[in-house]
């Protein structure tokens, strides 16, 4: 007992020392974030009609009605008939989402066009739309974080699509993100980094940090203070298991839709309980990776939501045996070979 006392102190003690990170990569340039605006289309010699409009909206690949929170064509006419927006405007914006929807198709699944069809607070927030983001992404300084995300998704759509009795897991799948991310991270310049963060000092810390957005896009929050640990801003959304719920139409979240596959039993614990264990797995790579928390203060954490009945034992002992894995296996030298401190942990990691 006296351990978990002990524990608990020491993760009171480091509640207000834990470094908060905001590092948004888009791939964007910075200038964005300042409220200048994107072009997202000429003016036009001749109006277009509405029904021009509604037609290239659908062409584009957007439903009639919001399916999960999108705009829709019926968002959109409403925002042209109230003067928000132009007809060139959603022209241009039908025309860019035509030209993402075949860049994702030649990396091997199309991302859907509703996907990429949302405005949402923390967007807005930083100046952005979903109009922007499609200029954006469809420009040439956009194209390689698409190809990423595309590249991506593709890998994880096969993982979803595996006939019964694949060996392909979510483990395999998840880590097999890391090289091809680790990869593109050089093609995009420092300047195209929306925000920075001075705990982010090499490539492989971008990769890893970039990898969790893409793979989950979630963080961690202090059991304490509730205070988010690192922040994605509004890249936050623009992770495969989104995708996945605009491909399928179906809305789930995380934990259901990577499930635990390949995971050693011990890092599981309670699987009707601990459903979540890749979006923790990424979440730990990070937070040890990158804001160097010694694992001794994660223990902490896990006791205390223990004790808090956040998590029963069998949970929490999972969960700390996760966090000693990444500690063990990953952070020891992925600076330098960020590939094969992956594939020790992937070893580590799955079931024999």
């Amino acid at each position: 007992m006296w351990f978990v006392l002990l524990g608990v102190v020491l993760c009171i003690g480091a509640a207000f020392a834990i470094p908060q990170v905001r590092f948004l990569f888009f791939g964007l340039p910075e200038d964005r974030l300042a409220g200048q605006p994107v072009e997202t289309g000429g003016e036009g010699e001749a109006e277009a009609s509405v029904a021009d409009v509604e037609q290239a909206l659908r062409d584009a690949g957007l439903g009639s009605t919001p399916t999960l929170g999108d705009i829709s064509v019926a968002g959109h006419l409403t925002r042209l008939e109230a003067g928000e927006v132009t007809a060139e405007q959603l022209l241009d914006y039908a025309n860019n989402l035509r030209f993402l929807s075949r860049r994702s198709a030649e990396s091997g699944r199309q991302i859907p066009a509703t996907f990429w069809d949302v405005d949402n607070a923390a967007m807005v927030a930083d100046g952005w739309t979903s109009y922007r983001v499609v200029s954006a992404l469809a420009s040439e300084s956009g194209q390689p974080y698409l190809d990423a995300l595309s590249a991506a998704y593709a890998r994880f759509h096969a993982f979803k699509m595996r006939e019964a009795g694949s060996e392909d897991t979510a483990v395999d799948t998840a880590l097999d993100l890391v090289a091809p991310i680790y990869a593109f991270v050089p093609k995009i310049p420092a300047d195209h980094r929306l925000e920075t963060s001075p705990y982010i000092t090499n490539d492989a810390q971008a990769a890893l940090y970039l990898w969790q957005q893409v793979l989950v896009g979630s963080t961690r929050t202090n059991p304490l203070t509730r205070v988010q640990i690192f922040n994605h801003g509004f890249t936050r959304r623009f992770h495969l298991g989104t995708i996945w719920q605009y491909d399928t139409g179906t809305g789930q979240n995380n934990s259901a839709i990577w499930g635990l596959s390949g995971f050693e039993d011990r890092f599981i614990g309670d699987p009707e309980n601990n459903t979540n264990q890749i979006e923790h797995m990424s979440i730990s790579m990070v937070v040890q990776g990158i804001l160097r928390e010694p694992v001794l203060i994660l223990e902490a954490f896990e006791e205390f939501e223990r004790l808090a009945g956040e998590a029963n034992r069998a949970t929490a002992d999972a969960d700390e045996a996760l966090n000693a894995a990444v500690a063990e296996h990953f952070v020891p030298g992925f600076e330098t070979d960020l590939v094969a401190a992956t594939e020790r942990l992937r070893a580590a990691l799955k079931a024999p």
